[in-house]
């Protein structure tokens, strides 16, 4: 768990003006709080942020290969690579000799043995920057599911990367500039690969490479969803499934003596437990944690399921109290806003998970989630909705447009003729057809298999991203490494490529996990339908989200003042029936205005719309 960040010019000595990357690595501290190193020559400035928690002998910074007394590459590196010990006797049996020991010495010298395609030899979650001194080339990579962030602004003779965002930002060379495209993504969250918010920011999309060189710079994908056959009968792929995820569980495992489980009592997270109880190291109990906090009244309490799960393993675990009248501590909302880097409407549904990751983070450095199952095993509570089916549009905005969020989740206090310039319906669908058009078919596909491999792909692609965002960030700001294991890519692969048939196995959605977990979990979780993130009912947060955005209305030089409905924004103010009507949805559009607020402030944005 780190934070990295450089800048690459080939026109100037970037060398004497390392102050600027050190800015950089500062803004990261949340991603590596206990360590910084920079390495410096003429073209090129490598920091790093560490943490001395996970596989860092390096001490949280960047780390160099020599060549007969000479430098020949430099590594910034964030990750977990779990065939780290596979690879280091690979390359010790291929003549190599380490110095250091380190994981990301491994990833080095994996690439200065067989080059950029080294990286499809590594398997886990990690993104790095490597100057290749030799060439004067610099390599930015990221893993196949996009699990850790890494950002890159293009300059006239160079480039500048880093982690996350601000940590771009920060550099003198860049501007936080939102245009018209880029507030559309915000508003429909709805996030496209390769594409940052903030104007000519770039991300390396999940699965590919950057180079960047005195010639200029060159995107390489290096691994992608692909169409196969799928030639096992449904006893085979039974097991193939069993087996596929008992390594992922176990790879997610590899190189952490005790981690822990983030257990909410659902499908997801318990299987994840059972299938990790076996493999604790010395016959320890596992550990498992949970969320101590008031639950969505519409849906099942999670402490049952919990308490069931437990006793079935013989769980050792902590349920993590939280106090409601944190989550409207000024410090603690603004932690989350910059750990995302981006305003959403969620608030206290991103609040409530980090500051559980903080409290769990006291416990253990590492811990396995349950993220991920649904877009991976087709877990779609819309699978038999037909109205969703047949829409041209990704089916979570079809929902939300059902539900009365017609612009998007959070977009009701805005300015109408703002949101009628911004033509979010004609962008949506603009952004559907070019994810649509980026799946491949077999020849033979036709009907519901045809149109279920186009929604799995979306939301492989469209909302697992977002998905993984969120608790990455939100986990490492708060000092807890957290890896999904239903996120290994040979496990993606496979199901990727089942049959929706096998998927739904016993008439149910994600009927296949629900068949391999039913020899490790007791009946009741296996019946449990999915449950949302607990939220808060306090009546004393509603409160203050209508004390804030009185404030910012009483404030005229509020930077998001422009964009708001006064008259709307009033309303919620004097109604307090507004925010409480029965979720916490209806809190979603005072959210957003605050967030959008603060983020416009903080980040110092300007808006050229």
């Amino acid at each position: 768990m780190s934070g990295i960040a450089g800048w690459i010019d080939f026109e100037r000595d970037v060398a004497r003006e390392r102050h600027a990357v050190l800015a950089m690595t500062a803004s990261l501290a949340g991603r590596g709080p206990h360590g910084e190193g920079m390495w410096a020559c003429p073209r090129a400035v490598l920091g790093q942020r560490g943490t001395g928690a996970v596989h860092e002998t390096d001490g949280g910074k960047p780390l160099v290969v020599a060549e007969q007394g000479r430098p020949v590459a430099v590594i910034s590196y964030d990750g977990s690579v779990s065939n780290v010990a596979r690879l280091r006797r690979q390359l010790t049996d291929s003549g190599e000799r380490f110095s250091f020991g380190s994981e990301a010495e491994v990833v080095l010298r994996t690439y200065l043995r067989w080059g950029t395609a080294g990286v499809r030899r590594l398997d886990g979650m990690f993104a790095f920057a490597i100057w290749d001194l030799r060439v004067s080339r610099l390599v930015l990579a990221r893993d196949r599911l996009g699990v850790k962030p890494l950002s890159y602004l293009p300059l006239e003779a160079g480039v500048l990367f880093g982690s996350q965002a601000r940590a771009v930002l920060a550099h003198p060379l860049a501007e936080a500039r939102v245009d018209a495209d880029g507030l559309r993504a915000v508003l429909t969250a709805i996030k496209v690969p390769g594409r940052g918010v903030f104007r000519g920011l770039r991300e390396v999309p999940p699965g590919h490479l950057v180079q960047v060189g005195v010639s200029g710079i060159h995107t390489e994908a290096y691994w992608r969803l692909r169409p196969q056959p799928h030639t096992e009968s449904l006893p085979e792929t039974l097991e193939t499934v069993r087996r596929l995820l008992g390594g992922a569980v176990a790879s997610a495992m590899a190189g952490e003596p005790a981690p822990g489980i983030l257990l909410s009592g659902g499908l997801d997270s318990s299987a994840v437990a059972a299938l990790a109880a076996g493999r604790t190291p010395g016959g320890e109990p596992l550990r498992t944690f949970s969320v101590g906090i008031g639950v969505n009244a519409d849906s099942v309490p999670d402490s049952p399921y919990v308490a069931q799960v437990v006793h079935h393993l013989g769980a050792s675990h902590l349920e993590a109290p939280l106090d409601p009248e944190v989550l409207a501590d000024p410090v603690v909302r603004t932690a989350v806003l910059t750990a995302k880097d981006l305003p959403t409407p969620y608030g206290d549904k991103n609040i409530t998970p980090y500051l559980f990751y903080r409290s769990v983070g006291e416990q253990v450095k590492v811990a396995l989630s349950g993220e991920g199952a649904d877009p991976v095993f087709g877990g779609f509570d819309w699978a038999g909705d037909r109205e969703v089916l047949a829409a041209e549009m990704f089916p979570w905005l079809t929902r939300a447009r059902r539900f009365g969020a017609a612009h998007g989740l959070g977009a009701g206090l805005l300015d109408p003729a703002l949101l009628d310039w911004l033509a979010l319906d004609a962008y949506c669908a603009d952004q559907y057809h070019d994810a649509i058009a980026e799946v491949e078919h077999l020849p033979a596909s036709t009907g519901l298999e045809r149109r279920m491999r186009e929604l799995g792909h979306l939301h492989l692609t469209r909302w697992l991203d977002p998905l993984l965002l969120h608790s990455e960030r939100l986990g490492t700001a708060a000092g807890l490494e957290i890896r999904f294991p239903f996120c290994d890519h040979r496990l993606v692969e496979y199901l990727y490529n089942t049959p929706w048939a096998m998927k739904t196995y016993g008439g149910r959605e994600k009927g296949l996990l629900r068949a391999v977990a039913g020899e490790l979990l007791p009946p009741a979780i296996l019946a449990r339908s999915s449950a949302p993130f607990p939220a808060t009912y306090d009546d004393g947060y509603t409160a203050h989200l209508r004390d804030a955005l009185a404030g910012v209305l009483a404030d005229p030089h509020a930077p998001v003042a422009a964009l708001l409905d006064t008259k709307a924004a009033r309303a919620f103010v004097e109604d307090p029936r507004l925010t409480d009507r029965g979720g916490w949805p209806d809190r979603a559009d005072v959210e957003m205005a605050l967030q959008l607020n603060t983020w416009l402030d903080r980040y110092g944005i300007r808006l050229t719309l």
